[in-house]
């Protein structure tokens, strides 16, 4: 590789492609995802190279555990075997170097370039085997696939072992690899010549500068520094802090596997009617024509039958909740949908180090949720949620997160926050506004809020409280928790 090149890994590259403010100065964000992977990784790497007894071996390879919370440590093991079960003993000859393989391209007159990396390579006399250890849910990425595809030679064999799902196999080689690498060399042009402003999006949730990007302001105007430790709580997570710590924690902080992953009609109902809804709303400026419900008809047409009658039931009432509230429709514009929208408090808590030392520090809590629906209403900013299920207490705190969100990102005065239910008792909208004297009291409740995450301990995932009642029948970890009470 030519040293004066400039090399993008391609997790960066895509990061970039969602948005071009994901790349930049960060704070202390904990990565338990990314631990774990290194811890195991480091196991492996041990383990292959260890010629003493496999039972030694292990023992041995597993002292990189050592220094982490017993569930932690459990999970790591749990990956581990997973991987010997994947890729048994003997081995052929082993190299546990980090392996690169890249393209590259002039950009401008300068130039550029991209690798994906392999962890461990298998070699014989003729023919080399390297193996990209996943340890979580994501797949490969087209631009990894795409670059094996442009540089393997003859003899070269790319694999991923795919720990959670015991996949161990061979990487598929897309047939427009020439395409793909392509765009995203078009992709880093733009990110150098013409860098742009936060683009929300699902992406923002494993992003590790939320705080410093841009989308989610600080309340009280102060930049976060590096040396911050950062942490971000979805709406979901922050529904859950109020009931019992260790659930949000679990999830926000430690990334600890669910137990199960919950599938039901009901939802799968939910998040098509959100689709479709953003659909038929967002930029419409004839929300409420005669000729509407014909047009998501035709959008229903190939939808299953069990979903579609629901999808135009819902719609039905929700325009119906609309009409009944809006008086003048000029007053309602609805211009975007699933957009982030959210804040950050900086506070005083427990900052780690990359050696796992504690000290004590400020801390960013970011709090953010997609909201459904964005406009305007009345002159007003307007955040409007769809709700499939019942009233709950929970949609004052996420109205008011959305409320102080659109107050620091939009400049928005006042806010209106509509949530609209459509379920067995019909359509029914209920409608918030917030202005300054309620906005006061938002931030103080959040302040609280944060102080609380604030103090969890990032190197112990059993350091959050926990508390057993009616909502642990709903919770993702019914049977890992008792555990470890």
């Amino acid at each position: 590789m030519n040293q004066g090149n400039k090399f993008y890994k391609t997790y960066d590259v895509k990061k970039i492609s969602e948005c071009h403010q994901s790349i930049g100065p960060k704070t202390l964000t904990p990565n338990s995802r990314l631990d774990r992977w290194s811890g195991v990784h480091n196991a492996i790497s041990d383990w292959m190279i260890n010629d003493a007894d496999d039972e030694v071996a292990v023992k041995v390879a597993e002292e990189n555990f050592q220094y982490y919370d017993p569930l932690q440590r459990k999970i790591m093991s749990e990956l581990f075997a997973r991987f010997r079960a994947l890729v048994p003993k003997p081995l052929p000859q082993v190299n546990i170097d980090f392996f690169r393989q890249e393209v590259s391209k002039d950009i401008d007159g300068e130039q550029r370039g991209m690798y994906t990396s392999f962890q461990y390579q298998f070699q014989d006399e003729d023919n080399s085997e390297y193996i990209k250890l996943k340890a979580g849910v994501s797949d490969v990425e087209d631009i990894d696939k795409a670059i094996v595809a442009e540089t393997k030679l003859e003899g070269e064999t790319f694999l991923t072992a795919q720990l959670i799902n015991d996949d161990f196999d061979e990487i598929k080689e897309p047939e427009n690899s020439k395409e793909i690498i392509e765009n995203y060399f078009e992709t880093i042009r733009e990110f150098e010549t013409n860098r742009k402003q936060a683009t929300p999006g699902l992406h923002c949730y494993m992003c590790s500068r939320p705080s410093r990007c841009g989308q989610y302001p600080v309340v009280d105007g102060q930049e976060p520094k590096s040396n911050f430790r950062g942490i971000l709580i979805s709406k979901s997570n922050l529904m859950n802090l109020g009931t019992c710590e260790r659930w949000t924690s679990w999830r926000a902080q430690y990334a600890i596997p669910k137990d199960i992953e919950k599938e039901s009609f009901e939802a799968e109902l939910g998040q098509k009617f959100h689709t479709y809804s953003q659909r038929m709303l967002e930029k419409n400026e004839d929300i409420f024509g005669k000729k509407e419900i014909e047009r998501l008809k035709e959008m229903l047409g190939n939808e299953e039958e069990k979903f579609a009658i629901q999808i135009l039931k819902k719609y039905e009432e929700l325009i119906q909740a609309l009409d009944t509230e809006v008086e003048n429709k000029n007053d309602l514009e609805i211009k975007l949908s699933e957009y982030g929208l959210g804040f950050s408090v900086v506070t005083d808590g427990i900052v780690s180090n990359s050696k796992m030392e504690l000290r004590d520090d400020k801390v960013a809590v970011t709090f953010m949720g997609q909201a459904d629906l964005v406009g305007r209403y009345k002159g007003k900013g307007l955040v409007i949620e769809l709700k499939t299920g019942q009233e709950s207490n929970d949609d004052l705190t996420e109205a008011e997160l959305y409320a102080l969100g659109a107050k620091l990102l939009l400049k928005e005065d006042e806010v209106y926050v509509f949530h609209i239910y459509t379920n067995k008792d019909g359509g029914k909208l209920k409608k918030r506004k917030f202005g300054e004297s309620e906005f006061d009291s938002i931030i103080k409740k959040f302040e609280d809020k944060a102080q609380t995450v604030a103090n969890w301990n990032p190197n112990d995932s059993l350091s959050p409280s926990f508390n057993v009642g009616d909502w642990c029948a709903n919770c993702d970890y019914q049977t890992t928790c008792p555990e470890y009470r």
